[in-house]
């Protein structure tokens, strides 16, 4: 049984989280790194490992779980691709007390990753819109903390959002806006859930 609203919901607001970290990015960054610091290890990759097994175990509502293969450890049935221009790569930088951004990877394909990196839409940080924090598995996760825009989104079951008659929320019932909203309509997974996302760029 599918625990997510249809495409048509989903993606009221696009696709949103139940409790997002701050939007701006730098903000984000911050957070990402302070979250890495509290996880056990004696050197940054052992750090950053960590973490990314602490979001493979437990899915949190502030993070949006994607897959950058074909197949994915998540079920759904709806199985959504998001496209992001001008993706740049980066591998961890920095000491265990003080990560950074590290030096750009020219990767283009899974298969090049050989561990955790870094996903942005831009050079430097301060100038991209997206932080994605990738895990270094089988099937190369990426998790992003903040909401996705639409306009990544370029299908859900092979279909556009175009095709998907994308309601509004005047559209919703009243029990569907209870069941939805938090201030503002925030159609994502609860805790534990997650799409199915394949990641395109």
């Amino acid at each position: 049984m599918n625990s997510l609203p249809e495409p048509s919901i989903r993606l009221i607001s696009g696709m949103t989280l139940y409790q997002p970290w701050p939007a701006k990015t730098s903000l984000l960054w911050s957070k990402l790194k302070q979250e890495i610091s509290r996880q056990v290890g004696f050197t940054a990759d052992k750090k950053v490992a960590a973490y990314a097994q602490f979001l493979r175990s437990s899915g949190q509502p502030y993070a949006l779980s994607t897959a950058w293969t074909e197949t994915s450890p998540f079920t759904s049935d709806y199985n959504y691709v998001i496209e992001i221009p001008n993706v740049h790569i980066f591998y961890w930088g920095g000491t265990k007390d003080n990560l950074e951004q590290g030096e750009q990877v020219n990767i283009s394909n899974p298969s090049q990753v050989t561990k955790d990196f870094i996903v942005l839409n831009a050079s430097i940080l301060t100038a991209s819109t997206i932080l994605g924090f990738d895990h270094n598995t089988n099937t190369k996760e990426i998790t992003f903390f903040h909401d996705m825009p639409i306009k990544f989104i370029s299908s859900c079951n092979n279909k556009t959002p175009a095709d998907l008659d994308i309601k509004t929320v005047q559209d919703l019932s009243f029990e569907e806006k209870i069941k939805f909203s938090k201030q503002k309509i925030s159609l994502a997974p609860m805790p534990n859930l997650s799409d199915n996302v394949l990641i395109s760029s």
